[in-house]
């Protein structure tokens, strides 16, 4: 049998609480999206494009919710990795650890969006030249930071999600006290312009209230990855869960809150040709307001994400490497705990399209197709779980009946293969052929690794009860036996 078997003992409390779980999940879901989303959306739907975007947020929410299940549960070392392999079995594990080198591209999102967002504000900066030395220098400072360990990486952390906080809470209120158009009257014809569903013209989404709502989505369930911080929590099945239930209402209120003040507080034809909240930011704050909103919400924003995802991507891939599906020199850390060229790997990766000015609109949305495909690897760990820690599921203080377990995760499903559609309808046909074709290979790339590779799984999922880890590992070695 190419795959083996390694039982690890639980790992003691690390050093990450709630607050530090907390700043890392709203940096990691509030990226750039909650302040260039909004103007497209009010141009696809119209006033209620801060109702679209209350729906999103709860579409996202039980999109992610077997997650909240999953990790009041059990404690993962190394977040979706470890759940597959420990809940749905060490190929499927192989294959998301083969799929997941491809997320690495969105880092060059974060920096090159920043920098674009600086330029837009500072003249001086807006050269293609100058954006690319910013973009450079910031991907570059948030690779040493977490070269410098976990803790260094959440100390920033925190500093970034307050002022993030502050930023967006200081536009909404202000931008709500100065409303002026009438977004809460559902009668007006501004209120829903193009309908309640999904327009659709040249194979594009292009208006509709659902279609505006797709369109947010894609900002409102990042905090999940939150889960990564099991090995490092001080209570992960306590602190983890509330974590994630705590950024639903949290997202209400900064995204809604937001989204009520851009469309309450200017109007389409003041926003021109513009495609972010800048020009109303412009309209609301004197100019000193002006610029601590910018740096504070757009900028800490895309710089929090920045640095949440280089620390969520390093461990993931880390937890592959120690297991041998990618080498394991790969996954050597420095004295700091740094993932040490998997943080160079994702540097690399992410600096190509600055360095570069390629467009990243067509990678994003490649990223999105295959991260929507990741759903059909999670429902398998999801629905496996009653099954494989019975007792500890019954003990979990978010224990509903089964059957309304499994109901919820096929909603969750459902959620992920409508983005899916979406992502689908934002790519040529060839591009989307590309992609599945990219799925399968590297689908395939984790299969025959599996079958002929020196690979040792050492779990990474503790229940907190040594007789239950034994059950499930156990029961884990006879599946595993059968392949």
């Amino acid at each position: 049998m190419a795959i083996k078997l390694v039982r690890e003992p639980e790992p003691g409390p690390g050093t990450l609480g709630k607050p530090e779980l907390y700043a890392l999940a709203i940096g990691q879901v509030i990226g750039a999206g909650v302040i260039t989303l909004v103007v497209p959306a009010i141009k696809m739907t119209g006033y209620s494009a801060w109702l679209a975007y209350f729906v999103a947020i709860l579409m996202g929410f039980f999109m992610i919710l077997p997650t909240v299940f999953v990790s009041s549960t059990v404690r993962l070392g190394g977040g979706n990795y470890s759940m597959l392999a420990g809940l749905a079995g060490p190929n499927i594990a192989g294959i998301y650890a083969f799929m997941y080198l491809t997320q690495c591209l969105s880092l060059s999102l974060f920096g090159s969006s920043a920098a674009a967002y600086l330029g837009d504000i500072i003249p001086a900066l807006s050269s293609h030249t100058a954006r690319i030395i910013i973009g450079a220098g910031l991907l570059t400072l948030f690779y040493v930071v977490n070269l410098l360990g976990i803790d260094i990486m959440a100390s920033a952390q925190k500093l970034m999600t307050w002022l993030l906080i502050a930023a967006l809470m200081l536009f909404a209120i202000v931008g709500i006290f100065k409303m002026r158009l009438p977004i809460f009257d559902f009668s007006d014809p501004a209120f829903l312009t193009q309908g309640w569903g999904v327009n659709i013209a040249d194979g594009q989404i292009t208006g509709g209230f659902l279609g505006a709502t797709l369109l947010f989505v894609y900002s409102t369930q990042g905090y999940y990855m939150t889960t990564a911080y099991g090995g490092s929590s001080r209570n992960a099945k306590r602190d983890i869960p509330f974590v994630l239930l705590l950024c639903v209402p949290t997202l209400c209120v900064l995204y809604v809150g937001v989204a009520m003040a851009g469309v309450g507080s200017t109007t389409l034809e003041e926003y021109g040709a513009s495609t972010t909240l800048v020009v109303a930011a412009r309209n609301l704050f004197p100019t000193v307001l002006f610029y601590f909103f910018i740096i504070g919400g757009p900028i800490m924003a895309l710089l929090s994400t920045l640095n949440s995802s280089f620390a969520y991507n390093s461990i993931t891939i880390g937890t592959a490497c120690d297991d041998g599906w990618l080498p394991k020199a790969f996954g050597k850390k420095n004295a700091k705990g740094g993932r040490v060229w998997i943080l160079t790997f994702m540097y690399i990766v992410g600096m190509i399209p600055i360095l570069f000015g390629l467009s990243i609109t067509t990678i994003t949305n490649m990223v999105q197709l295959i991260g929507a495909c990741y759903a059909f690897l999670n429902f398998k760990a999801y629905i496996s779980m009653p099954k494989l820690y019975p007792d500890a599921w019954a003990k979990s203080r978010y224990h509903i009946p089964n059957g309304a377990y499994y109901f919820l995760c096929c909603v969750s499903l459902a959620g992920f293969m409508v983005t899916l559609w979406k992502s689908c309808l934002s790519m040529s046909p060839g591009l989307v052929a590309a992609n599945i074709i990219a799925i399968v290979v590297l689908a395939i790339a984790g299969f025959i690794r599996g079958k002929k590779g020196d690979v040792e799984i050492h779990t990474s999922i503790w229940c907190g009860d040594a007789e239950g880890d034994e059950k499930a590992a156990a029961m884990m070695a006879a599946s595993m036996a059968k392949q």
